[in-house]
Parts: C-alpha cells; sequence; structure tokens
C-alpha cells in the first residue's frame, strides 16, 4: 500500500490540520527495521503523534523510552502499575471517579493488547512509516471524527459504535481497542492528552486498523467533498 498517498488523500478530504499518524505495535526483534535508532529522552505515548502530526518525526521506542507507564501498558509493553490497576490513580490523585471500586472498573475495562505482547513502538507520520503499520491514528474536530464514522458505515451500513472513557484516549481509546477488535474507534480526548500533549478542547482521537485505511480513505476521497458541499450550502 502507498502510505504516503493515503496520508495525502486524508489530509485533502477531511481538511486535517497536521498528518495522519502510523503505529506499530511490535512483537517480535526480527520485525524491528534495520538502523532504527530508540529515541533518546523518554516521552509519553500521546507526545510522540503530536511529535509526528506535527513535526514529522519518527519515534522508536521501547517500554524504556515510554514516560508514561500507563499508556505503556494501554498498548501491550508492560501491565499496569499497581496505582493504576487498582483504580487508586483515578479515584485518590485525580478524583476521577466517585470510589476505588469505580475506578477499578474503568481501568479493567481499558481495551489493550496482552501485557507484554508489544516489544517495541514506531509513532511515524503516515507518510513515512518505516513499517506497515498495525493502527492509523487521525487527529481532528467532530466533522473529522463524523465523516470517519460515514466512511465506516458507508458499505456496511448499522451504526457506528464508539468505546471512551474520556481517559487514556490516544493510547487505549485510539490504539488499544481497534488494534484488539479491529474496528474503528472514535474517542472524545483525555485530560492527560491535553495537558501534556497539547491536545485541544475540539479534537477527537480516530484509531482506524491498517486493513481497513485503503477503503476508508477511498471512500473519503470520494465522498467526503460532496458531502460537505450538501451540508454547506
Amino acid at each position: 500500500m502507498d502510505y504516503a498517498k493515503m496520508s495525502e488523500k486524508l489530509i485533502e478530504a477531511l481538511e486535517l490540520n497536521g498528518k495522519p499518524v502510523a503505529i506499530s505495535l511490535l512483537k517480535r526483534e526480527k520485525d524491528i527495521p534495520e538502523g532504527l535508532e530508540k529515541i533518546v529522552e523518554p516521552r509519553r505515548y500521546c507526545q510522540m503523534l503530536q511529535d509526528a502530526r506535527f513535526n514529522d518525526k519518527v519515534t522508536f521506542a521501547t517500554m524504556d523510552e515510554h514516560a508514561c507507564k500507563g499508556g505503556a501498558a494501554a498498548i501491550g509493553l508492560q501491565d499496569y502499575p499497581d496505582k493504576i490497576k487498582s483504580g487508586e490513580l483515578y479515584f485518590d490523585k485525580l478524583g476521577k471517579e466517585i470510589s476505588l471500586s469505580v475506578a477499578k472498573r474503568v481501568v479493567d475495562n481499558m481495551p489493550r493488547p496482552e501485557p507484554g505482547s508489544t516489544i517495541a513502538t514506531i509513532v511515524a507520520p503516515l507518510d513515512k512509516t518505516p513499517t506497515k503499520p498495525d493502527v492509523i491514528i487521525v487527529i481532528g474536530n467532530t466533522l473529522v471524527a463524523r465523516r470517519i464514522a460515514h466512511a465506516v458505515i458507508y458499505r456496511r451500513g448499522g451504526r457506528m459504535t464508539a468505546n471512551f472513557a474520556g481517559i487514556q484516549s490516544t493510547c487505549a481509546d485510539a490504539t488499544g481497542s481497534p488494534y484488539t477488535t479491529g474496528e474503528v474507534n472514535i474517542s472524545i480526548g483525555c485530560d492527560g492528552a491535553a495537558k501534556n500533549a497539547g491536545l485541544k478542547d475540539d479534537e477527537m482521537v480516530i484509531g482506524i486498523p491498517e486493513e481497513q485505511l485503503e477503503d476508508i480513505t477511498n471512500i473519503l476521497e470520494m465522498k467526503a467533498r460532496a458531502w460537505n458541499d450538501w451540508m454547506r450550502s
């Protein structure tokens, strides 16, 4: 697949601010591209996404280079640390839930690959990905999410189902969910990505499994302009 062409089409059809981002969750040492250097300073996963989206950076990292261990767990690099797994972080520190048991239930339902199943990650602009990605993340406004949802149901019919918590939006919602289910997922973003990576209040995060990328992109290329013209007429 010509990922550079897919990126160009998505940017034009969705009128994106920044580029689509390709995510590779590597399972085997032999799949690591030769000559790819790990980052020196640890970064959060959501920061890596923005680095790729706006600054054309390709980030190769193992668990040690992921500064946010919750994010690392949500994409299969490790299990959740005890304070997250128990719900303590979200109940005691952040006050996101009414009780520890409710907070634990939130964590227990986070979609993610099996802990330790990912040995390294590559986060890259889609047009510069050095590997075949597993998930493509698009960040944009509500209309961007709506158009992708329209593309998903264009051939299938039915309804678009979104699975999110407003917590761990880029890692669990937009990466762990599409990776484990094979379905597009839309997230409303999270406070962590806003605080640490500059996700804007009106931006949503959409994760697309690689195997659906070409069809969704071609539908958007064919239909998005007409949908917009009708809406704005």
